[in-house]
């Protein structure tokens, strides 16, 4: 079991656990302060950084406070009743959904250390959906709570199709309404950022992206912004800057995997596995809809099938029975053509 510390459990650290903190080489500074001092914004930094996740990671050792996440948590259960919403980019097998369940994971333990409640309450499997899956989506608004974690995968299955691109935006729309009155924490993961529409960035709280990934090692390199948009004279402009926490701005983020978090141990095996059924069942949808689109059927073909389907039997039967039109019209209400078509169909004369 890995401990997970904030800025208030942390004070009451173990001998034996500041002995193996100090023992792998990792300042105790990052665990009493929540941070690390780089210096200036280099690649020596980076490296710095990278040591000190590395061995935190290899070595096993606590989880480290997170002001970023206890500054999300301050917000979604604080007096003002707000709500936080962040996309995260990456290219394709950087560790969106990795780097996306971390922090929903982190979120979680930590409203739940502060209510007395189980993690679990707070973030769990059915709390992830693709953007694009209309039931999934509509079975989170109606059955989550207030303050979950949500976590949304713009898988990107439905590109090219116009009815799921605008799907896709009604979904996000609906989510957004709702997690203003739930205060959900809800983290979106995309693709590229030039492949996130304006019109979502400025939903936005926060836009996260993956600097660089270290999967090997168990952690991702991330970089999270402030978004703020705006609106003059007739103009909108949406702005980015870097979180400032104890008066000091900050570069990176270290994003564990979220199996490294005792409660969503195995997360990333049933996610991936969850993804992939949702995935392959909207293809299939997909499939359907383009072949209906490229092969029309008129409403009267349609109409014609369902009749047959519904009746045919029904009608076959009674005129076996000898029953005249009149009878089957009026125990099924169809008129005396449609008898006669469906009759021709069920290969009666």
């Amino acid at each position: 079991m890995v401990l997970v510390y904030n800025s208030k459990s942390v004070k009451n650290m173990d001998e034996t656990i500041r002995d193996a903190i100090l023992a792998a080489g990792v300042p105790l500074s990052v665990y009493e302060n929540g941070y690390v001092d780089l210096g200036p914004s280099n690649r020596s930094a980076l490296k710095r950084f990278v040591n000190i996740c590395s061995k935190i990671s290899q070595n096993k050792l606590p989880i480290p406070p997170s002001p970023f996440i206890e500054f999300i948590v301050d917000r979604t259960t604080g007096k003002s009743k707000q709500d936080f919403m962040g996309i995260l980019s990456g290219k394709k097998g950087m560790g969106k959904s990795w780097t996306g369940g971390y922090d929903c994971g982190r979120y979680a333990i930590e409203v739940a250390d502060r209510w007395g409640q189980d993690p679990k309450d707070y973030f769990g499997l059915e709390n992830c959906v693709l953007l694009e899956d209309v039931e999934g989506v509509t079975k989170i608004l109606d059955e989550m709570e207030k303050h979950q974690a949500i976590m949304i995968d713009d898988a990107g299955v439905a590109i090219g199709n116009r009815d799921f691109a605008t799907q896709k935006s009604k979904n996000l729309n609906k989510i957004t309404m709702t997690c203003r009155t739930k205060r959900w924490f809800v983290m979106q993961n995309a693709p590229m950022s030039s492949h996130i529409d304006l019109q979502q960035r400025e939903l936005m709280d926060m836009v996260g992206h993956i600097y660089k990934s270290y999967h090997k090692d168990g952690f991702n390199i991330v970089k999270f912004f402030s978004s703020e948009s705006t609106y003059k004279f007739g103009k909108k402009n949406v702005y980015e800057k870097r979180y400032s926490f104890f008066d000091r701005k900050f570069d990176f983020y270290c994003a564990y995997s979220p199996d490294v978090l005792d409660p969503f141990k195995g997360f990333t095996a049933k996610y991936d596995k969850q993804r992939e059924e949702a995935a392959n069942r909207l293809l299939s949808e997909i499939t359907i809809t383009e072949k209906d689109r490229k092969n029309p059927v008129s409403p009267r073909a349609k109409k014609r099938k369902e009749n047959l389907e519904r009746f045919g039997q029904t009608v076959k039967d009674m005129l076996e029975e000898g029953k005249s039109a009149r009878q089957i019209t009026k125990r099924t209400g169809l008129t005396d053509h449609m008898i006669n078509v469906i009759a021709a169909e069920m290969g009666m004369k």
